[in-house]
This record gives C-alpha cells, structure tokens and sequence, in this order.
C-alpha cells in the first residue's frame, strides 16, 4: 500500500482547519489512515504544533508577507506555518526545514510558489531576532493566545490571568481513569509500574491517575479489557458530584463521546442510564467506548432541546447536561480553538445552552438533581446562565455540589456566584465549570 507524506496531508489536515471545515481532531481522524504508520506522529506533531502556536505563527508569517494568502491556496499557508513552526519550536535544521516546506509547494501542485516560500522562510532565518523584537509588544505574540480571548481573560480572571494562560499553552497531562469497578487505583498504579509506567495519583478525583510521560493506550494494561479510561481530572469529577445509586434512573444529555456516561455507569450497578446525542457519528463513540468497558445504556440519536424526539414522558432521578460550550477551559487539547473560535460563537452557544436547560430541567422529577457542566472559561456560559435559569425557573434551587457525596473535595476550583470555576493547570486539570441544581 502506497502511502502519502505526512508534510502534505498535514498541510491538507490544517488546510481545512484554516477554512474552518472542521475541527482538527476531525480532520486528523478522517486523514491519517493515509499516512505510513511510522510518520502519523509527524502528522500528529505538525498539526497540533501549528495549532498551539498559531497565534504567534500567524502573526510572524503576515509580517513577512507583502499580502496574505487567499483561501483557494490556504494549502500553501499551511505550508508556510509549518516551516516557521519546524524552525522555531522543533529544532530542525534550518536548511531542512526550508527544503522540505519547498519541496511541499511541488506536493501541493504549486510549483510557482516555491520561490515564494524559500525567500519567506530564509529571511525568517536571518533576520529571525530582528522580526521578533519588532513584533513582541502584540499580544498574541507575547501570549499566544487570540486577542478577543487575551482580553476577556483579563476582564474576568484578572488574578488567575498568568496561571490559565500558562496552563493553555502548555501540552496537556495524560490523565486516566481507573475502573474501580474492576481494579482498585492502587492496583492499578502498581500495574502501570510493572510496565514502567510512572504515575500519581489524582488529587481530587477517587479514581484518577497522571502519567509522567503520555503512552498509546495499546500500552495500558488491560485498557481494552475496560480496565482504565483516558479522561481529564476535571471531568471525571462528574461521576463523583452525581453520586449515582443502584436502580437509578439517570439521564446524560448531550453525551459524546461518553466518557463521563462510561463513568456513571462504572460507579453503580444496574443503572437505568439514557444517553442522548445529536449526531450519528457521535453516538457510535459512546456505543464502542461503552463496548470496550462491558457496560450498556440506552443511546438514544436526537436533539436533547426537542423533548418529543426521544423522551418518553417518564421522570429522571438524576440528569447530567454536559452542554455544548466555546470549550475555553480544553484549548490545549484542542489547539484548534486559537484558529476558529469567536467571540459571536459564544454568544450562540449561550442561546443553545438556555435551549437545552429549558428542556431537559422537564424530564427532571421533583426532588431530583440536575448537573451542568462546561469545559469553558466563560462565566455567560457559566455562572451567569445558571443565575438567569435559577430567576426564570421558580422549582430550580442551587445546592452545594457535594449535596450527593459528603467525601468530596472540591478544593480544586474557585466558588463563583453559582456553582465552581475549574482553571487548567499546568501539571493538572483542564478547565471546567459545574453547578448542582434540585428540582422543587
């Protein structure tokens, strides 16, 4: 089987990012296959690097350029970004890196192109202190952040500013979740030393593990077994807040790709779980991550907003809304987010949010709980939706979020008007947000 290089589908994987067809976990999951298997972490390298340090990358290559790219040879800016992005952060030879972003322009079919990307990358090359002096004062230089975000990052988060925007910058830990339905934490720790795999334990969550160094999951023992589960501090903090009982019937809106619907069900026995997803496609993740943990649940395609599409008229004990967010709290596993996300995308998905809350707070029974949940930084997705639902909505009551489990410790976060602000942390947690609402 032949197979394309990964300069050039990288190129097409940010390509499509640049155009906003899709995010880059979507690009790279329906592009690597045609990679050779030894290069796919080149891909992977590329792709997330231009991504990460966009910002900064972006604003080098505009100051190089006498005038931008147009779309229909984005392909080529691509090209660009990740030459600039080869030299400053990857430390390949200067020569290589400009050969090879050349020699891409003839992968991409566009050899008149290449004089253009040699003079642009050499002069990077000689004159690379000079360019940097004079851009630094930018802010997405200094930060490497968009400017729209830099600035609400202060407004709001004034003294945790430096702290988020390290974190945000950083590569992310690798977390797992231990299934303590199978193996206890310890066990499973001494399980990852055998294979020398150095690990802590979680500090907030009963059942978490950080990696020293991030592996394939191949190399976790028993993973495909069900033993363990790749998810963030933060959000298995979901499980722990909700507290599910045997013979409980919960629901889990909007729940792809079902991580923390995996987590629920490992938590209690004989749940009576439905899962509710938008799209297809999405669904099949819960079913195969379900699959592989031995678990079940009901899955069920449909807008969690249209309750006469799946609900069928019977109360929830419990209900999780993982709602749809800006995901500000995620950038550095989503890097992509520096390159799509605006501020108008907020102002939308606080409109879905509201949709969403409105509906499945009617699927809640009186008496039971509701956790919202965001990976967002954003306090009008956050704090300040909470205050609208809870004035609009005479049966809805705040409770503490350790209502359903006296042992946990929510030191992790800032408490907020409503509910508990997560920042991300360098060495820790993403960022997240959780309020427990009781139904009257």
């Amino acid at each position: 089987m032949s197979h394309t290089s990964a300069r050039l589908i990288s190129a097409r994987i940010l390509e499509q990012v640049l155009l906003q067809r899709g995010s880059l976990s979507t690009q790279i999951n329906k592009q690597i296959a045609s990679a050779d298997p030894d290069e796919q972490s080149l891909v992977k390298e590329l792709c997330f690097g231009v991504c990460r340090y966009y910002p900064q990358l972006n604003s080098i290559a505009l100051s190089l350029l006498t005038k931008p790219f147009e779309e229909k040879d984005f392909d080529l800016y691509a090209a660009l970004l990740m030459g600039l992005y080869q030299i400053t952060h990857m430390h390949t030879p200067d020569h290589a890196a400009v050969n090879e972003s050349v020699e891409l322009c003839r992968e991409l079919e566009k050899d008149w192109a290449t004089k253009l990307i040699n003079a642009v990358l050499r002069r990077y090359q000689r004159e690379h202190d000079d360019i940097i002096e004079r851009l630094d004062a930018q802010p997405s230089m200094e930060y490497n952040l968009p400017k729209w975000f830099i600035k609400r990052l202060n407004k709001h988060w004034g003294s945790e500013f430096e702290q988020i925007v390290e974190a945000t910058n950083a590569r992310p830990p690798m977390c797992i979740r231990v299934n303590t339905a199978k193996v206890s934490r310890e066990t499973y720790k001494a399980k990852l030393e055998e294979q020398g795999i150095v690990s802590r334990e979680t500090p907030f969550s009963d059942s978490g593990l950080y990696l020293d160094e991030a592996v394939s999951v191949n190399e976790l023992p028993e993973f495909f077994d069900g033993y363990a589960s790749v998810q963030d501090e933060s959000a298995q903090l979901a499980g722990m807040i909700l507290s599910p009982q045997q013979g409980e019937r919960l629901l889990d809106a909007c729940a792809a790709p079902g991580g923390k619907t995996g987590h629920l069900l490992e938590r209690a026995n004989e749940l009576d779980l439905t899962a509710v997803e938008l799209e297809t496609w999405r669904l099949s993740r819960i079913e195969s991550n379900l699959d592989r943990l031995g678990l079940s649940a009901k899955l069920i395609c449909g807008d969690a907003s249209e309750l006469d599409q799946w609900w069928d008229g019977q109360p929830f004990d419990k209900v999780l809304l993982d709602a749809p967010c800006s995901a500000t709290g995620v950038i550095r596993r989503n890097p992509d987010i520096k390159i799509n996300r605006k501020p108008a995308d907020i102002d939308e998905l606080v409109i879905i949010q509201k949709g969403i809350l409105e509906a499945v707070w009617k699927t809640l029974k009186t008496g039971g709980v509701m956790l919202y949940a965001t990976c967002s930084l954003m306090p009008e997705e956050n704090e300040r939706q909470m205050e609208q639902f809870l004035n609009a909505q005479s049966d809805a009551e705040e409770v503490s979020l350790n209502y359903l489990n006296a042992n946990l410790n929510m030191g992790i976060g800032k408490k907020v008007s409503h509910g508990m602000q997560i920042f991300p942390s360098r060495k820790g947690q993403d960022g997240f947000y959780y309020c427990l609402l009781r139904k009257l």
